[in-house]
């Protein structure tokens, strides 16, 4: 098994004969054209040109590229589609080795957009220099378009106090960054959240005039959505989006939020909320139109996706036409109604599925795969675009993880149609990415660990339940089990987690036996990231198996717990040191207190419950459940 290229090509005939790797060599007007092409064909002296030919009649991402044991031609009428010819040649040799199959393959992607939402401000910031790897591997997987999510991580002069207790990126390394993209073909336009999702401002002194309160009441606990009735709060939205557009206005867009603004339907008619909620986007939209800029915004207020906190669809009339509105849902179904209403009402949109890569150890990526193939099927017709959502809500995940996610918006935005199953896809990405050949049955015997928790019939019908993202008994597993590990160790387990993870410790230490035994190639840090995550998964299992679900019985049966309690606590101290690393390789300081604080605690419980077992003398105890009531 070769494994198949992502993003799939749209065509690909083979014909006769090989070319050897080490025989190619890019043409002075190459390199001249694609200034980045070196990093993709090396320099090697070879005899077999890699030749360019332009042809105008193409299209600006397309290309034809024809291997033959004499050299390769590629055929584009821009410097994009010959990269992505060139990716594409990169790809066969890492699949195939020193010798790839000659072929014929005409190209051109689905979508006109391919990116990727990354949350850099509840979860990790990077480092200027894996932003730029960040560009780079996207770039490499034809994706065109990075919106990093900002809360509160870009400095901006209109209002210093903004993330005084994170480490925000200054404008001059936003624009250092997007200089960098542009050689990659990739351009960056953020998410700068006007509204809601305020959480970590909202927090700060300085903001609490400008947030809803609670019961709409200036006395009230402070809520994480701007009060866009008032004036003043309109005019510091107005004065950041203009600080926006100084850095990235460039790009011919910018992204104003939008999302789960659900403190306006709690606490007014949804009526109400609808003419706060549209008119505070209206005026962002005429704002950026006179800049001569795109705006985006997401549409879940619109589009039910999650509980009652719409504020209805026919709302969405009231925007102008040519609003750009990005659809996200996470869950995995048969269809997708809400994308059949944009399309019949004719609106502007993009997809928005997800990496499935927070609030939980391993990702579920037979989700983020089948999530993305389905709302890709459902709306390849009049969807622009791909934006493969990525969340960190506590900081505990690490942005690593999120790679296979990427690989399968990646797919199926360049082609919406391609068949590749997930076994395919998996194989794939592990060949590309690391570099590595894994045995399918290991990987399946770690990652569906989680299967314990699904109906016997496992099939599509398991993602039509009429409840919330979160509800698909795959990612909700994976979620107790993550919940689980940092809950106080004091606290009882819970007896279903226990039961229906029995027998995962095997699992779990068999997995990284077999992956710690593979060598990957490239992408160390990303490699090492998801040993860590094996790693912790293992350590939540014997958590999971050492606690209880009732007191302790007698002294003796909790002073024999003691020697697996300090194991473990042994256990979680290194896996703490080795998420620092782990951060530090790739990213700032900014949220790594907040999580360093969650194994802190752990460790804190489990040391309380090693003393308590070693000393407690009595069956009755205040403490949360140990020996007796």
């Amino acid at each position: 098994m070769n494994g198949c290229l992502i993003p799939q090509p749209q065509s690909i005939r083979f014909t006769q004969g090989t070319l050897a790797a080490g025989s190619c060599a890019l043409s002075p007007e190459f390199l001249a054209f694609v200034p980045k092409a070196h990093e993709l064909v090396p320099p090697t002296g070879g005899s077999a040109p890699v030749a360019l030919q332009l042809d105008p009649s193409m299209g600006r991402e397309q290309y034809r590229l024809t291997v033959a044991p004499q050299g390769v031609d590629v055929t584009a009428s821009t410097p994009e589609g010959a990269y992505y010819a060139l990716c594409t040649l990169s790809q066969m040799f890492q699949l195939h080795g020193e010798e790839i199959p000659c072929c014929v393959v005409e190209d051109y992607p689905s979508m006109p957009i391919r990116g990727f939402t990354d949350d850099i401000s509840r979860g990790q910031i990077s480092t200027l220099d894996h932003f730029k790897s960040i560009i780079r591997r996207l770039s490499r997987i034809k994706c065109n378009l990075y919106m990093p999510y900002i809360e509160d991580v870009l400095q901006f002069r209109c209002i210093p106090e903004s993330g005084k207790f994170s480490d925000p990126m200054s404008p001059q390394e936003w624009k250092e960054l997007i200089a960098y993209a542009k050689g990659y073909y990739v351009s960056i336009v953020p998410i700068i959240n006007t509204l809601g999702h305020w959480d970590k401002n909202a927090s700060l002194q300085a903001f609490q005039d400008y947030v809803l309160h609670e019961g709409d009441d200036p006395k009230g606990a402070p809520l994480s959505a701007l009060d866009v009735r008032k004036q003043d709060v309109q005019d510091m939205v107005h004065a950041m989006v203009e600080e926006a557009v100084e850095i990235f206005g460039e790009a011919g867009a910018l992204h104003v939020g939008g999302d789960e603004a659900a403190s306006y339907t709690r606490l007014f008619p949804k009526d109400e909320a609808a003419r706060y909620y549209n008119g505070h986007f209206r005026r962002l939209y005429e704002q950026l139109k006179a800049h001569g800029l795109q705006t985006m915004m997401y549409c879940d207020m619109y589009t039910p996706v999650w509980g009652d906190y719409q504020i209805g669809i026919e709302k969405i009339e009231e925007m102008p036409e040519d609003m750009d509105f990005v659809y996200w849902d996470y869950a995995c179904r048969d269809g997708y109604p809400n994308i059949r209403e944009l399309i019949r009402r004719n609106k502007r949109f993009f997809l928005s599925p997800a990496t499935h890569s927070w609030s939980r150890f391993l990702p579920p990526y037979y989700l983020s795969w089948l999530n993305t193939k389905s709302m890709a099927a459902e709306g390849a017709e009049k969807a622009r675009g791909i934006l493969m959502s990525s969340w960190c809500d506590d900081g505990l995940n690490l942005r690593e993880e999120n790679w296979m996610g990427l690989y399968c918006g990646a797919l199926f935005s360049w082609n919406c149609r391609s068949q590749m199953t997930f076994d395919e896809t998996v194989y794939s990405f592990f060949r590309l990415f690391y570099g590595l050949d894994i045995d399918l049955e290991e990987y399946h015997s770690l990652m569906d660990y989680d299967l314990c928790f699904t109906d016997p019939e496992y099939n599509r019908e398991t993602y039509g339940k009429p409840i919330e993202f979160w509800y698909c008994e795959r990612q909700d597993a994976g979620t107790r089990l993550f919940q689980e590990f940092f809950k106080d160790a004091t606290l009882p387990v819970d007896p279903d987690l226990k039961e229906k993870l029995s027998g995962a410790e095997e699992r779990f230490s068999r997995g990284l036996r077999y992956f710690e035994s593979l060598a990957p190639s490239r992408n160390e840090i990303a490699y090492q990231t998801f040993l860590f995550d094996i790693k912790r998964s293992l350590a939540a299992a014997k958590k999971v198996a050492l606690t209880l679900d009732r007191p302790y019985r007698s002294r003796e049966e909790a002073m024999a717990d003691l020697p697996a309690i300090e194991s473990l606590i042994q256990e979680v101290t290194e896996l703490m040191e080795e998420n620092r690393r782990l951060w530090f390789a790739c990213n700032r300081r900014s949220e790594w207190d907040s999580a360093q604080c969650k194994y802190l605690e752990l460790l804190d419980s489990l040391r309380s419950l090693a003393r308590y077992c070693r000393y407690g003398k009595k069956l009755t105890s205040p403490k949360k459940m140990l020996l007796g009531v």
